[in-house]
């Protein structure tokens, strides 16, 4: 379930001026002129001045409540403004941690220049201010062309800060794929989304948060799933003497369906192994008990040969299979029987959940039957698999331009083209370029996996 990436939140703005007549004239000018931030999903909260004891406590909580969890932090300078911030302990204390946040990246802060006011910088920090130009809306000769561009630097802070809220859903995404999968996570896959993390631009705290949030969740279902591959386990174990490979082929698709890790499994059936190999020894010892040992190790020793040859002819049965199914499976593809090739590529992917090319081309299949996130989800697992998986960046690409994430198909390409370059692969990199360059054009045909 956590793999879907979260809603974006809405982007809080918390503006803090002083309550004198002449900064609230201005800060009712400016207020029109953000209005249009609201069609950008923006919760603009103004400070609250108490102009009575009654109203001190509940608005100086709520005050403190929007400084402490807004995502940007507007000041409007004036020499009002920097004497309430000294003249108050707790806004001389917030505006410290404030400084403080926003070095972090924790927070925004954009201090706008309503007067011109010698050493601001001193309390507020060597932080850029709006206008752009560091002249005070006053000191303009058409105060409105300030208080434009202080709107457009506004908007282009939240711009920014929600395509970064996209880049961390389609962290979160990658790293919950990544943990169904594969659970625990490996050092491969651990390096594979680090390079995630950096190439999306990822800061370290939100990465952290990420991780903690789906590993915990993760850590709950992993071992809910272990137990119920274990009762199955136990059953075939109580219920027969020797596990047929029919009843192999059960726990093994069993074991993909709940995405358990070999070793794990590998650690139940060594110990049921080790139990039936005890209970062998125990038997013969009471049927051949005045036999020589030798005979004892020797049927002891067929007994496990036969085992260890059984599984390797499985695993070969299983590989055969899976090719099988794919040449169906891109079959179908060719001739348009989308919903049949999903359905093939979905069996090849229970007998083998590590299979980019079942990804990419399940990913294919549901592109054209239009189940555009279903697709993206298959093209993000085979990104997930292999570090290289160029056509699954360049498929994906596709999809997001076609849902108008402009923005991520652009980084798709970009990863693609990287990928192309470093494997020396010239006409996959000219043509990755090409759509980059012509990213207009949406929709370029598919690139089907077995034409690359």
């Amino acid at each position: 379930m956590f793999l879907l990436p979260e809603s974006a939140k809405p982007i809080k703005i918390f503006f803090a001026y002083s309550p004198s007549y002449q900064d609230e004239q201005l800060r009712q000018v400016l207020e029109k002129h953000l209005s249009q931030l609201e069609n950008l999903d923006v919760v603009m909260v103004w400070y609250q001045h108490h102009y009575s004891e009654n109203e001190k406590k509940s608005l100086e909580f709520d005050n403190l409540y929007h400084l402490q969890t807004a995502d940007v932090i507007v000041l409007l300078v004036s020499s009002d403004f920097l004497a309430l911030i000294q003249n108050r302990i707790d806004w001389n204390s917030e505006i410290t941690k404030l400084q403080e946040k926003h070095l972090l990246g924790e927070v925004v802060t954009i201090p706008i220049l309503l007067y011109q006011v010698h050493g601001w910088q001193k309390l507020l920090g060597n932080i850029a201010p709006l206008p752009k130009n560091g002249m005070p809306v006053k000191n303009w000769q058409n105060p409105d062309a300030a208080l434009v561009d202080i709107s457009q630097g506004i908007e282009a802070t939240v711009v920014e800060l929600k395509q970064y809220q996209q880049r961390l859903q389609e962290y979160r995404y990658s790293y919950g794929a990544a943990i169904v999968q594969e659970y625990p996570l490996r050092t491969k896959s651990l390096n594979h989304l680090n390079d995630i993390k950096n190439y999306l631009g990822i800061k370290n705290q939100d990465a952290d948060l990420v991780q903690q949030e789906v590993t915990a969740q993760a850590q709950q279902e992993y071992k809910y799933k272990l137990e119920q591959y274990k009762k199955e386990l136990d059953y075939f174990s109580r219920t027969q003497q020797i596990i047929t490979e029919k009843d192999r082929q059960k726990l093994q698709s069993l074991q993909e369906f709940l995405c358990l890790q070999p070793d794990d499994v590998a650690k139940f059936e060594q110990r049921i192994h080790s139990q039936k190999a005890s209970n062998i020894l125990n038997t013969l010892t009471k049927k051949y008990k005045y036999a020589f040992p030798t005979t004892l190790i020797v049927l002891l020793m067929l007994t496990i040969a036969g085992l260890i040859i059984f599984v390797r002819i499985s695993t070969k049965t299983v590989e055969k299979r899976i090719e099988k199914l794919l040449t169906q499976a891109q079959s179908k593809f060719e001739q348009a029987a989308y919903k049949e090739a999903v359905g093939i590529y979905t069996a090849t992917l229970q007998l083998d959940p590590q299979n980019v090319d079942a990804y990419i081309g399940r990913g294919n299949a549901r592109s054209y039957l239009k189940d555009y996130q279903a697709a993206i989800a298959d093209y993000t697992k085979a990104i997930n698999i292999s570090t290289n998986a160029a056509v699954a960046y360049m498929n994906r690409a596709v999809i997001n331009c076609t849902l108008g994430s402009k923005q991520s198909a652009i980084q798709d390409y970009q990863r693609a083209v990287h990928i192309y370059t470093k494997l020396g692969a010239e006409n996959e990199t000219k043509q990755a370029m090409e759509r980059l360059n012509n990213l207009h054009i949406c929709l370029p045909k598919l690139k089907d996996k077995g034409n690359n």
